[in-house]
C-alpha cells in the first residue's frame, strides 16, 4: 500500500474519465501500483455502473479516434510532394507580387524597396499557410495529395494553433526533419497531424 502513496495526490485530482482511461485502454503505460491507485481512487469515488458504463464507452471512442488518426498520418513523400507543390506556388505568387511592386514603387531607394520586397514575402508565406490551413484545413499541395491538417485529437485547428504551425515553418531546417520523421517541427510545436482526407 505504500508504494501507492505517491500516485495519490496526482490521481485525486485527475477526472473519472482520466481515471477509467488510466485502468483500461492506457494501463499498458502505468505501473502496476498506479493502476491500482487508480481503480481505488475510482472505487472511492462510488461512481454508479451506468456512469462507468457510459465513461469506458467514451475512453474506448476517444482511443479509436486516435488509432484512426495514426493509421491516417499521411507518409514522408505525400508530406515531400505537398511540399514541392506548395513551394512552387509560393515562388508564383511572390513573382507576381514582385512585378506589381516594380510597377507601382518607381524609386531609387533600393533599400526601401528592398525592405518593402522582404515584408511582402514574409506577407505572403503567412498568408498562404496560415490562412489556407485555417479556412480549409488544407494548401494547394494538400488538395493534390487529398490530405488535411487536424489536431492530435483529430479536430480542426484553432486560429492560435494555425499560427503556431505557420511561424514554426520558418525555423531552419523545418522542412529537412520529414525525412528523418513523420512529423516535422512544425507539428510536432503546434500538436497538428497531417492526415488522409476521407471525404
Amino acid at each position: 500500500m505504500s508504494k501507492q502513496k505517491p500516485y495519490l495526490s496526482k490521481l485525486k485530482k485527475c477526472s473519472d474519465k482520466e481515471l477509467v482511461r488510466i485502468v483500461t485502454v492506457e494501463v499498458h503505460k502505468y505501473e502496476p501500483e498506479a493502476v491500482q491507485a487508480a481503480e481505488d481512487e475510482l472505487s472511492r469515488r462510488k461512481i454508479s455502473k451506468l456512469q462507468m458504463a457510459n465513461l469506458v464507452k467514451a475512453v474506448a471512442q476517444d482511443n479509436d479516434a486516435v488509432k484512426e488518426i495514426q493509421d491516417y498520418v499521411s507518409s514522408s513523400g505525400i508530406r515531400f510532394t505537398n511540399f514541392l507543390i506548395d513551394f512552387v506556388i509560393f515562388v508564383l505568387l511572390v513573382l507576381t507580387a514582385s512585378l506589381a511592386l516594380d510597377s507601382v514603387f518607381v524609386t531609387t531607394n533600393n533599400n526601401l524597396l528592398q525592405a518593402i520586397g522582404y515584408g511582402m514575402i514574409l506577407l505572403i508565406f503567412l498568408a498562404y499557410y496560415g490562412l489556407s490551413e485555417y479556412f480549409f484545413q488544407k494548401t494547394a499541395g494538400k488538395y493534390v495529395t487529398k490530405t488535411i491538417v487536424v489536431t492530435e485529437s483529430g479536430n480542426k485547428p484553432d486560429g492560435k494553433t494555425i499560427l503556431i504551425r505557420t511561424l514554426c515553418r520558418l525555423i531552419p531546417f523545418d522542412r529537412l526533419s520529414y525525412l528523418i520523421v513523420k512529423r516535422g517541427l512544425h507539428d510536432r510545436f503546434s500538436k497538428t497531424r497531417v492526415i488522409k482526407d476521407r471525404e
